[in-house]
């Protein structure tokens, strides 16, 4: 009896010995025999096709099947089972939310399923398909005691075969299901897959770059897997993974460590080609950001110049045989006007700024750095400037004069071929060498980089030596009118509403005026040369009217309720924060009209509107061309001077197109 005994004993020790040493994703769990039949079988691809922006509840007993392809054992994926339609070249893939962990010992990946989804539903989260008990408009998890009557595990085992590709091939298709991208490689040495402090939960990104393409991607692993202190292998190769996306970032999910096949010797060390710029940028195709995605060089002239100061040190221009293009540095850059440079772009990113085109790089990407000859500038025409297809590339324009001449070269210069044309902007920084100079009252030849800003094109100077004026200017406003029944009536700068600013005019005369060659210059703070201009050219003022010049016309509209007669832009002379000086200039160059003194600055003074208001006396009947404070009730937020102490609320406080 006691040797019975005692073989049983032993007999059970053997068997829970056996049992314990089976790896969990191995063992196989007890099975109903053969696989059902299942009379409403779908797959997955006819089940998303249902979803049409709201969650999809099953009422009857429709039946899907996938095949399995997470693993939860290591700790990255948790209560969620991801599955897609076939086990290689899958077309969909979704996540099962499940209030259950250990899923992996029950669903080992290459697990075929199927799940019943009466009382169910399918929703969506971001770009990821779920499946979970409805709730609203999502999806919570099935509950414990619920999932294993709508899951029932198949027979059928197979091998999942990843599919394979580049950074730039994944699509919102291939979410959820298991991808492989090689030539893979860490951004940054010397990581852990997450934060290695046992105490710091959150998930972590780690970006990675394809060495054959030159993409980045994001692996994404959470702070709760065992392999969160491991290092990432300093080296490159392929990752196998589940994709996901979060908001417009596609990011891979290991299971484990051994997703990560890392062998090869970091650095994507591969000599670059040769590419002409024309060919970089057929990589851009017209919105967003496009990835030079090939392991190529270029070698360009650079065309701006640093020294005068008129770009940013993060910023240049360079060109060579086919194409020009705007350069964009992630530090500042020593390029000088003429110098030729060898510039890896493999994997630079090609995007607008203001709809100009950057490619934006690294300093480090310079290969060499050399004296080289500055391109001929292209010889255009006016017309041709302006039709936006020379971006980049340098250029000559004969015939050209500025159609203020009485400012100086900061800010916005118009330059016109024709008093009546559409005008060519020259933008100049303040920081330019040449910024404080007096623009040229000649006419002659231009030339600089053709750019572009919010679909206008511009020129960009290089500095002053590109204006070269020696012919007689023609004076323009032929068509126009000269008189002083045009002048000033109301300036405001409102205090709760900045961009509601404006000027208006009144012609107090009997007779239209056409405004032809009329300009409003404006002095900036205590600046003595016109900093900024607007052209009046093609408005007519009647006879007994307010003519409104607003500095934003939507601010505007909606402060006031009506659109202004002109808008124009911000940092012209309509955008004036109360301590500036303005003129109003007839067709000949003459000061009509004048409000404040240039050269002094208006804080402090008895032309101060700083958060206020100027209206112009009833009393006044024509233009002064110098400043006369009686003519004026002046508010602002000072009161010195004699003007009001007294901040002024739009709309309520002003009078636009009221005299």
């Amino acid at each position: 009896m006691k040797k019975i005994n005692l073989y049983k004993i032993f007999a059970i020790l053997f068997i829970a010995i056996s049992v314990s040493c089976v790896d969990n994703n191995d063992f196989e769990l007890p099975t109903m025999g053969a696989d059902k039949e299942y009379a409403n079988l779908k797959s997955l691809d006819e089940i998303i096709a249902l979803y049409n922006g709201s969650p999809v509840e099953f009422t009857d007993d429709t039946t899907v099947y996938g095949y399995v392809i997470s693993d939860d054992r290591e700790g990255n994926f948790f209560k969620v089972l991801t599955i897609q339609d076939k086990p290689e070249n899958p077309t969909v893939g979704l996540e099962v939310r499940i209030d259950d962990t250990n899923l992996s010992a029950r669903y080992n990946v290459g697990r075929k399923v199927y799940i019943n989804l009466k009382g169910l539903a399918l929703s969506k989260y971001f770009a990821s398909f779920q499946i979970g008990s409805l709730n609203g408009n999502s999806t919570d998890r099935i509950d414990t005691s619920e999932y294993l009557n709508h899951i029932e595990r198949s027979t059928e085992i197979v091998d999942i075969v990843p599919t394979t590709l580049t950074i730039g091939e994944l699509t919102d298709n291939h979410i959820n299901t298991l991808v492989k991208i090689e030539g893979l490689q860490a951004q940054e040495k010397g990581l852990t897959y997450a934060d290695p402090d046992p105490n710091n939960t959150s998930s972590v990104n780690r970006y990675f770059t394809s060495c054959e393409t030159f993409e980045s991607i994001i692996m994404r692993t959470s702070g709760f897997t065992t392999f969160k202190a491991h290092p990432i292998p300093d080296k490159k190769g392929s990752v196998t993974a589940i994709l996901g996306k979060f908001s417009s970032d596609y990011q891979l999910f290991i299971r484990d460590t051994n997703d990560v096949d890392f062998t090869d010797e970091y650095g994507c060390n591969t000599p670059p080609t040769d590419a002409t710029l024309s060919e970089v940028k057929d990589f851009y195709t017209g919105s967003g950001e496009a990835t030079v995605t090939k392991n190529l060089k270029i070698k360009v002239v650079i065309t701006s110049d640093l020294a005068a100061g008129n770009l940013h040190a993060l910023s240049a221009f360079a060109q060579d045989a086919t194409a020009g293009i705007a350069l964009r540095f992630s530090e500042d850059h020593n390029l000088n006007l003429g110098d030729e440079v060898e510039i890896a772009v493999g994997g630079a990113k090609l995007s607008e700024y203001n709809d100009l085109l950057q490619l934006n790089i690294s300093p480090s990407s310079i290969i060499n750095q050399t004296t080289g000859t500055l391109p001929t500038p292209e010889v255009i025409t006016f017309a041709q400037a302006l039709t936006g297809n020379y971006e980049g590339k340098l250029v000559q324009i004969d015939g050209v004069q500025f159609n203020d001449n009485a400012k100086t070269y900061s800010g916005n210069n118009e330059l016109i071929a024709e008093c009546d044309g559409t005008p060519l902007t020259a933008y100049v920084r303040n920081d330019a060498s040449f910024a404080n100079n007096n623009v040229s009252d000649k006419k002659g030849t231009i030339t600089g980089v053709m750019t572009v800003y919010k679909g206008t094109a511009q020129i960009y100077l290089r500095n002053e030596t590109d204006v070269n004026f020696t012919e007689d200017y023609t004076t323009c406003g032929g068509g126009g009118t000269t008189t002083n029944t045009i002048f000033f009536s109301e300036l405001a700068d409102p205090n709760n509403n900045p961009n509601a600013r404006f000027i208006e005019l009144y012609n107090s005369g009997t007779d239209a005026i056409d405004l032809t060659g009329w300009v409003i210059r404006r002095y900036t703070n205590g600046n003595p040369e016109s900093t900024s201009s607007i052209d009046l050219t093609g408005s007519t003022i009647n006879a007994g009217q307010a003519f409104v010049i607003a500095a934003q016309k939507d601010a505007f509209e909606t402060a006031f309720g009506f659109a202004p007669d002109l808008a124009a832009e911000t940092g012209g002379p309509a955008d004036s924060n109360g301590d500036d000086n303005i003129e109003l200039v007839d067709p000949s160059g003459n000061v009509v009209d004048a409000f404040g003194v240039p050269g002094e600055d208006g804080t402090g003074t008895n032309h101060e509107f700083e958060d206020g208001r100027a209206n112009r006396k009833a009393s006044v009947t024509q233009g002064n061309p110098t400043y006369t404070f009686a003519e004026w009730d002046i508010w602002n937020d000072s009161g010195d001077a004699g003007t009001t102490n007294a901040p002024q609320d739009a709309p309520g406080a002003f009078t636009p197109k009221v005299r």
